[in-house]
């Protein structure tokens, strides 16, 4: 009983620190302001139609695949895909709020820097999920759900739905620019480097 309760502990932080991370790295992102990454732009449309935040329009599209998830990718689905949902919308919105006065002087050089630091945290948040078992966010449990059944690479799976996500969010009022071609090109590739390795032994013991 103390083993199951001690798991579920670890579980629970393990994943809200991937949302914590998840939601800083796109406030970095965001702040930085050379293009979102795909996510973030599909959100940035959500956001501009609804007249929501940021972190109010990832909840939305959180509940959203996490439902779907839950309905057709169980397999991949756990208590870190909720948990970490959650805690995405809330890390977005303080990070922009703390950061934005500080990065707001930085030149372009600077806010380059940013960008790829808030991709490096983002993409390795997303394989924190991956890696430990704990639960894929809504997306990669259903790319991954779609890789079993179909035989395509989560790479390329990956990319296909972060074209999709761009061109929604572009069309619904999101803005992209040359951080958002850098995140269609590296957020899979990131992922699948970062989730390499032991999984849940290095994790949860």
């Amino acid at each position: 009983m103390e083993r199951i309760s001690s798991l579920s502990w670890k579980t629970a932080v393990l994943a809200a620190l991937a949302g914590v991370g998840i939601g800083a790295g796109v406030g970095l992102i965001l702040n930085a302001n050379i293009g979102s990454d795909t996510v973030t732009v599909f959100q940035d449309g959500l956001h501009c139609q609804l007249h929501i935040s940021y972190g109010q329009a990832s909840r939305l599209y959180n509940l959203v695949l996490i439902a779907a998830a839950f309905l057709t990718a169980r397999n991949y689905f756990g208590a870190g895909t909720v948990i970490s949902a959650l805690v995405t919308g809330f890390a977005i919105d303080g990070t922009v709020a703390l950061t934005g006065s500080l990065i707001a002087g930085f030149t372009l050089p600077g806010r380059l820097l940013v960008f790829l630091l808030g991709q490096m945290v983002y993409a390795f948040s997303l394989a924190m999920l991956i890696r430990c078992q704990l639960g894929m966010n809504g997306l990669d449990s259903l790319l991954h759900a779609a890789q079993a059944r179909l035989g395509i690479s989560y790479s390329i799976l990956r990319w296909g739905a972060d074209l999709a996500l761009t061109v929604l969010g572009c069309l619904a009022g999101g803005i992209a620019g040359v951080g958002t071609v850098i995140s269609i090109v590296t957020t899979g590739p990131l992922i699948h480097r970062f989730q390499r390795g032991r999984r849940t032994e290095s994790c949860s013991n």
